[in-house]
C-alpha cells in the first residue's frame, strides 16, 4: 500500500506524457499538410508563370511597340518568380512577406489580356496565341485548385491550434498559425 501513491503519480505522469506525444504529433502532422500544400502551389505557380511568359512574349508581338499591357504583365510574372524564390514556406503568422496581393494584381493583368485577345479578331484567328490562352487557363485553374487545397490544409491546422488542448502546448512548441492565401482570385480572374 505505501507504494500505491507513487504507482498512481507514474501512471498520471505517463497519461500526461502520452496527451503531450498525441498533441505534438496531431500538430506536427497538420503543419507537414500545410507545408506540402505551399509546396504543390510553388510548384503550380512557377509552372503558370513559364505560361504566361510564353503568352506575354507573343501577345507582346500583335501590340504597338511599347504597350503597357505586356510590360506590366511581364513585370509582375517576373516578381512572382522572385517571390517565389524567396517564399520556401507558407507565412507563419506574419513573419515574412506574402504574395496574395501581388497574384491579385497579375490575375487582374492577365484578364485584361485575355480581353485584348478576344476583342482583337487578327488575335483570335492566331493558332498560336489561342492555344497559349488554352494551356494559360489549364494552368490557372490548376493553381486555383491548389490554393483551395492549402487554405484547406491551413484552415485545418488553425482549428487544431485553437483546440483546448492545444492551446497551451501549441506555444510550448512553437506552433504557430498559418496564414492562407488571399482569397478572391476568382473575382480577380473574372474581372
Amino acid at each position: 500500500m505505501q507504494g500505491m501513491p507513487y504507482l498512481v503519480s507514474f501512471a498520471l505522469l505517463v497519461t500526461l506524457a502520452a496527451w503531450m506525444v498525441g498533441v505534438y504529433n496531431n500538430l506536427e502532422h497538420l503543419r507537414g499538410v500545410v507545408c506540402y500544400c505551399w509546396g504543390q502551389w510553388r510548384k503550380v505557380t512557377h509552372q503558370r508563370n513559364e505560361c504566361l511568359a510564353d503568352f506575354v512574349a507573343l501577345f507582346a508581338m500583335f501590340l504597338p511597340p511599347g504597350d503597357a499591357l505586356p510590360v506590366d504583365l511581364k513585370r509582375l510574372v517576373e516578381d512572382s518568380e522572385r517571390t517565389l524564390a524567396l517564399a520556401f514556406e507558407p507565412r507563419w503568422s506574419r513573419m515574412h512577406g506574402f504574395v496574395g496581393g501581388a497574384e491579385q494584381l497579375l490575375r487582374l493583368a492577365v484578364a485584361r489580356s485575355v480581353q485584348v485577345v478576344d476583342d482583337t479578331p487578327a488575335m483570335r484567328q492566331h493558332e498560336p496565341l489561342q492555344r497559349l490562352c488554352c494551356t494559360m487557363a489549364v494552368a490557372l485553374e490548376q493553381q486555383d485548385h491548389v490554393t483551395a487545397l492549402f487554405n484547406r490544409a491551413a484552415a485545418e491546422y488553425n482549428a487544431a491550434l485553437t483546440a483546448p488542448s492545444a492551446r497551451f502546448l501549441a506555444p510550448l512548441f512553437g506552433f504557430v498559425a498559418a496564414d492562407t492565401l488571399t482569397p478572391g482570385q476568382e473575382q480577380a480572374r473574372s474581372a
